[in-house]
């Protein structure tokens, strides 16, 4: 079994990536844009509503935790924003870069701090059980955020 850490260490992974690829992307943007933001909010909202809530009521995880959850409100703005923009305006490339240092910040500050507090608080065998809970929704927040296939 695959714990909660190492399942969300795995997610930080590709969205670093599907950044890099967004950020890279010559023309069409848009397109590697849409796998990014996609992985983020499948993330985002299950990481709150399993790795977040799980570690709710330990006091060692609290501040961490209100500020990964105030760091997902504003990615998710960021989002909302650039949705409304042109994919191959100069404002788009420089919010999707603004973007890229907010969310990696992000990544790197839950890998590093709340990781190491949220371990004291989560038992290996509960880590173990959330793991699953998480990889499970996961599938199911991506399959639900798919995009439809095209008619023939």
């Amino acid at each position: 079994m695959t714990s909660i850490f190492d399942r969300i260490k795995q997610d930080h992974d590709t969205i670093r990536r599907l950044l890099d690829a967004a950020e890279k992307a010559n023309g069409d943007g848009r397109a590697a844009y849409e796998d990014l933001q996609r992985e983020l909010w499948a993330h985002g909202k299950i990481e709150e509503a399993v790795f977040y809530q799980s570690l709710s009521k330990a006091k060692n995880t609290k501040q961490e935790t209100t500020e990964g959850l105030n760091e997902h409100h504003i990615i998710n703005g960021f989002l909302d924003e650039l949705n409304a923009m042109p994919a191959d305006s100069t404002a788009w490339k420089a919010k999707l870069q603004v973007l890229g240092e907010v969310t990696r910040h992000h990544l790197d500050e839950e890998e590093e701090e709340l990781f190491e507090e949220a371990k004291k608080a989560l038992d290996d065998k509960r880590a173990e059980e959330l793991g699953s809970i998480y990889g499970e929704r996961k599938k199911q927040m991506l399959a639900a955020l798919a995009p439809l296939p095209k008619s023939a």
